[in-house]
């Protein structure tokens, strides 16, 4: 388990991912190639829509700030707490 995701383990998957997101200064900063992504899932008849807190966890992934292993396993928690 990565030392950061550790040291905010009692609290709830949200507020990891909100913290962590604060800490490393981190915020949602959406590319083309996201809005390409959301438009061919559509058009393939999925209605997936990212919330906040799913974004947050993309940028986290992508400053690299948590290894993937545990961002997630932080990911799927969230889900099983909404």
């Amino acid at each position: 388990m990565s030392h950061a995701v550790a040291k905010i383990r009692l609290l709830s998957a949200e507020e990891q991912i909100r913290v962590l997101a604060k800490k490393h200064d981190i915020s949602v900063a959406r590319t083309a190639l996201d809005d390409w992504a959301d438009d061919v899932t559509r058009l393939a008849g999925d209605d997936v829509r990212f919330d906040e807190v799913q974004e947050l966890v993309v940028a986290l992934r992508r400053a690299r700030v948590v290894d993937g292993v545990e961002l997630t396993r932080l990911h799927s928690r969230y889900l099983d707490e909404r």
